[in-house]
């Protein structure tokens, strides 16, 4: 019995048991094997940031302009964003599950907020690194250099149109070798986070007994939670009051492609069985398309809102209560973050590593969180399947034409 070909979340299960197990013999002495799980997850992030940048700049340059379906997908994915994020600040607003998490206190060396948070100090003390206030980290860089050369290169290729066709081609072609060249070192990375899982998990075991538990048990109910309101409140809204469409018949045909992502843990391995289930919802092929291939750099709300928790939870771990400017800042960095991540793998624990870095929260934590992320990752895979659906039968609706093409 090979354990190495095992798929990584049951490596990531016998990780999480083996980890309780050698904290429970080694007791506090498992302190020290935590720094391996820090150094693993600093060169996923070393790696991931290039990544990110890529992905989003990507996702600018193959974007398609072309059309009133566009605009429409765009307003329902901004949409969708939107109840996404309100979800997610309600719920960490109102049962602060971050406050459950009793941290080791070497974590807590560091008490005060990041002057990032510092919403009143001027943008030239963000800019420099005057009062440790800077908000231009490598990630964030990475974030507003990618929106800003994509944005531009949107608005060049709305103004030269044919003539920048070549551009876009080359563009393109360089940039996805370089995003399939990082997607292969970050798959291989992945496989270290077993290792990463059961350092952590022994050090917290260790260190602090089973008083991780209770905090890891309300993170996971939190994310789940809000997952399931975005899919029984705004899904089922735009199908039933927008589409005005069965919800007993998008349940029966959307039924195997929800069990197949949560199988395979991917919303873009899921696609084929998502194109088929919206073909026999009689959904228009332009539509399904449009939100399901097209749409995909767009809508992840599933991501989106683990992140927003997550991110929040961690805040929370640490006494960091944010006013709700702050928090709306942290969402607005998770949205971007999200854009073109679809196809990374494990992408809501690889973009969650760039959030926590470019805001100055801990990343110590995140090897804690990542026990009970082979859970959440299925339940973000979930979400973005029925989320590209949802999007293709409200898309149909809005352009008021379910048998149109869309060009």
């Amino acid at each position: 019995m090979n354990i190495l070909k095992w798929p990584i979340y049951l490596q990531t299960i016998l990780a999480m048991l083996l980890g309780i197990l050698a904290g429970l013999i080694l007791g506090p002495k498992a302190a020290s094997l935590g720094v391996v799980a820090k150094y693993i997850i600093e060169v996923i992030k070393a790696v991931a940031t290039p990544l990110l940048f890529l992905a989003i700049f990507d996702a600018f340059v193959s974007v398609d302009l072309k059309g009133k379906g566009f605009l429409g997908l765009l307003v329902i994915c901004i949409f969708n964003a939107a109840c996404a994020v309100i979800i997610a600040l309600g719920i960490s607003h109102i049962f602060q599950p971050g406050t459950f998490l009793t941290l080791d206190p070497s974590l807590k060396v560091t008490t005060s907020l990041p002057k990032v948070f510092d919403l009143n100090l001027h943008w030239s003390d963000h800019l420099s690194k005057k009062n440790g206030a800077s908000f231009f980290t490598g990630t964030t860089a990475a974030i507003v250099i990618a929106v800003g050369l994509g944005s531009l290169f949107v608005l060049l290729k709305f103004l030269l149109k044919t003539r920048c066709f070549k551009l876009t081609e080359q563009l393109k072609s360089w940039d996805q070798i370089l995003l399939q060249w990082l997607y292969k070192i970050i798959g291989y990375l992945v496989h270290l986070t077993p290792i990463a899982v059961f350092t952590a998990m022994a050090k917290v075991v260790g260190v602090q007994g089973f008083g991780a538990m209770k905090g890891l048990a309300a993170y996971l109910l939190a994310c789940a939670g809000g997952m399931f309101l975005q899919v029984i409140l705004v899904y089922q809204a735009w199908i039933k009051w927008i589409a005005k469409r069965s919800l007993k018949q998008f349940w029966r045909e959307i039924k195997e492609p929800v069990i197949y992502s949560f199988g395979v843990n991917s919303s873009l391995a899921t696609l084929p069985l998502t194109l088929n289930a919206l073909k026999r919802l009689k959904v228009s092929e332009g539509s399904a398309r449009l939100s399901a291939c097209i749409g995909t750099n767009l809508n992840n709300d599933g991501i989106l809102l683990y992140e927003v928790v997550a991110v929040l939870f961690v805040a929370q771990a640490f006494g960091w209560h944010l006013a709700v400017g702050q928090q709306l800042v942290l969402a607005l960095i998770c949205i971007v973050a999200t854009v073109g991540v679809a196809g990374v793998p494990d992408a809501g624990m690889i973009s969650l590593s760039l959030v926590l870095s470019s805001v100055g929260l801990p990343l110590e934590i995140l090897p804690i969180l990542m026990t009970v992320d082979w859970v959440l990752a299925r339940l973000r895979s979930v979400n973005n399947v029925i989320g590209d659906a949802t999007g293709a039968i409200a898309l149909d609706a809005i352009l008021k034409s379910p048998t149109e093409k869309i060009e």
